[in-house]
């Protein structure tokens, strides 16, 4: 999995709370976390974690408290990346908030609706099985439904073309359309105003699956280098 580079591009608020109690059970924020068969308290956690990462369209803050007492700063992102820190936390210094906000992405999109949630909890699941494939269309089934319900540039809409796209990273069966995958990304991220770093990362996966294309097909790889030169200048 990936990790966040840029710690300073992570909200310093909120900071989420897991807890594992003595007897192999967590909780977040007080509130106790169901695992599946077979799964153990952290990755229920960490799971849970992921959900709410991706219904605010960024990497979250989180502290890990262990039966013994120790505590461990993290940041965790939607797609599982799983960011240790050798500090605690930053504590936020109140500031004025600003009469216009810079983008319309700087707004909370706020919670995904119970049916687009229900299907990014096929997701979650299909993945912590292993079953990536399963992951990948129940990820391309949310994108397209939350492409229709609330467009192609909304927040939630491009965490959930990044998660199909990271999947196809995932699955190495077809380095073609994982190409195609992260340059969309790439492409609607830019038009939504978000040039960050997750659009970079989006670029740099985008290069590395043409790169491994290229090893076996190159004719097919040659077919793709017009797309990825649409995106050099959106993230130079």
């Amino acid at each position: 999995m990936p990790v966040v580079t840029d710690l300073d591009s992570v909200p310093l608020t909120p900071v989420y709370t897991i807890v594992i109690s003595v007897t192999g059970e967590a909780s977040v924020d007080g509130e106790p976390v169901e695992s599946l068969p077979g799964q153990d308290a952290r990755t229920s956690a960490l799971a849970d974690i992921r959900v709410r990462a991706a219904r605010r369209g960024h990497p979250v803050r989180i502290n890990a408290k262990e039966p013994d007492g120790s505590v461990w700063p993290l940041i965790v992102d939607h797609d599982g990346a799983v960011t240790p820190l050798d500090a605690p936390h930053p504590v936020p210094v109140a500031t004025p908030a600003p009469a216009v906000a810079p983008t319309a992405l700087t707004e909370r999109a706020g919670p995904l609706e119970p049916r687009h949630a229900a299907v990014f909890g096929r997701i979650v699941a299909a993945e912590l099985r292993g079953d990536l494939a399963g992951a990948a269309a129940a990820a391309e089934e949310l994108e397209t439904v939350l492409t229709a319900d609330l467009g192609p540039l909304h927040p939630h809409t491009l965490g959930a073309l990044a998660t199909r796209a990271w999947l196809s990273l995932l699955l190495r069966n077809d380095w073609s359309a994982a190409t195609r995958l992260h340059v969309l990304t790439v492409e609607r991220r830019h038009r939504a105003g978000a040039t960050d770093t997750e659009t970079r990362r989006a670029a740099r996966n985008a290069h590395a699956a043409w790169a491994l294309l290229r090893t076996i097909d190159p004719a097919a790889a040659e077919t793709l280098r017009p797309e990825l030169g649409r995106i050099a200048h959106l993230t130079a």
